[in-house]
């Protein structure tokens, strides 16, 4: 016999006969796979970029533009995103955010020429951006608090794995369709699809899932109670208190440097492939997999390291000022020795070695929450993270430009290696073991 349970409006919710053991990791989960889609729609111009500017007859210039746009309205959505996770949920922003954006998506296949094209990256950006703002205030709950350092890089991961294997994904469904434009409405319905998936599956509080054990919810809620406790009894400084000092600035500096790299490999990696390396379609797409999936390889590997080499007993600070100023350096050294070898594979490999090291850059996600005290750390993740923007908005036009006047990408790896050193520098002059206070 079912059991039968009353929600807080008093309606009947019966409760499902599958019940999963574990269900908070297949949360988990789930959330990596929408982490992948996110980043397969939001690089699939990128990838199809080569052939959507014979096309539609647009120079390199005008390219950087139209890849950078996307990032006008993701950078602006992130404060408000926080905002409707909190009044409306998590279930209703991840799932809205995906109908709406494979809706997008899916009409990307009809634009016409360079207006149509920025008004659409515009609206994808609008609807992406409270994504992860949602998925990560899911987690909180999901998750018990010793899980949350695993959980946040493995679904962050799930950007380079994404951008991968939309190379594979994008480049296969236009070789078999024969063009972008259906490949793009293909996308953006199986996009809508995982939207009520989504709908379906998430729940914004683990006990009101009719698949949830017994033994699980309680489990959860004993963590939940301990985080009331804590709550109850933390005092601290105000975000602007906390900006007084230079840990904050050397963050949002840093993850400039780190986004300026990240969203410049996301835009321009693959038109660098097919069109600087001579690389046919087919084979950019799975160039693209290795430059990105070394990337998620990277992010794993940074996340592991600097866990247990922190629970070894060693310093926070120096495990956190050695890997992401090594890595800061790592992509320097790599990008710069792309304009000293010769073959395609080389230059490819060194790019590959670069992403690896500029993904150990997900441990930032974690810095916040060393810095501020825990009811302040969404607003610095948040001026962090539009910190980091607006190096993706400028990254891609800056490339355009230099493009379209030198000819070459010299120049462009020239400014990476800049933005790695920025990184490197500023990631060695942040004090993680300090909460600020005042």
């Amino acid at each position: 016999m079912q059991k039968v349970k009353h929600d807080k409006s008093g309606s009947l919710e019966r409760r499902s006969r599958l019940q999963i053991p574990g269900l908070r990791w297949w949360m988990f989960s789930f959330f990596i796979l929408i982490m992948i889609i996110n980043y397969i729609d939001r690089s699939s111009i990128s990838i199809a970029m080569p052939l959507i500017s014979k096309d539609l007859h647009i120079g390199p210039a005008l390219t950087g533009i139209i890849l950078s746009s996307f990032g006008w309205t993701y950078a602006i959505m992130q404060l408000p995103g926080g905002w409707l996770v909190d009044r409306l949920k998590p279930r209703k922003i991840v799932s809205g955010s995906l109908i709406g954006w494979g809706i997008i998506e899916g009409l990307t296949g009809i634009a016409t020429g360079v207006g149509s094209l920025i008004g659409m990256r515009m609206f994808l950006g609008v609807f992406e951006g409270p994504v992860q703002n949602g998925m990560n205030s899911s987690l909180i709950r999901w998750l018990r608090k010793s899980e949350h350092a695993r959980g946040s890089t493995l679904v962050d991961g799930g950007g380079p794995l994404g951008t991968a294997f939309g190379g594979l994904v994008v480049t296969g469904l236009i070789v078999w369709l024969g063009t972008w434009r259906i490949a793009f409405g293909v996308i953006g319905l199986i996009t809508v699809i995982f939207g009520l998936i989504a709908w379906w599956f998430m729940r914004d509080n683990p006990k009101d899932h009719p698949m949830i054990t017994e033994k699980e919810t309680k489990y959860l809620e004993e963590e939940a109670t301990e985080k009331t406790v804590a709550a109850e009894k933390t005092t601290a400084s105000t975000p602007i208190k906390s900006f007084l000092h230079l840990s904050p600035w050397m963050l949002l500096l840093a993850f400039f440097g780190y986004d300026a790299v990240l969203y410049g490999l996301l835009t321009w990696a693959p038109s660098y492939v097919s069109n600087e390396q001579h690389v046919s379609f087919s084979m950019t797409g799975v160039w693209t997999f290795v430059i990105f999936g070394a990337g998620f390889v990277g992010e794993l590997f940074a996340g592991q390291v600097a866990d247990r080499w922190i629970r070894s007993g060693t310093s926070v600070n120096i495990v956190m000022r050695s890997m992401l100023g090594f890595a800061g350096l790592g992509v320097a050294a790599a990008i710069i020795l792309v304009n000293f070898v010769s073959s395609t594979s080389s230059a490819i490999l060194l790019i590959s070695l670069a992403n690896f090291f500029l993904r150990w850059g997900g441990l930032y996600w974690a810095v916040p929450a060393r810095l501020v005290a825990k009811e302040h750390v969404g607003q610095l993740s948040g001026a962090m993270n539009f910190a980091g923007n607006v190096g993706g908005i400028i990254t891609p036009i800056l490339i355009g430009f230099i493009v379209q006047s030198t000819g070459s990408y010299v120049s462009v790896f020239v400014t990476f290696a800049i933005a790695g050193l920025i990184m490197a520098i500023s990631s060695i002059l942040i004090n993680y073991s300090r909460k600020l206070t005042a």
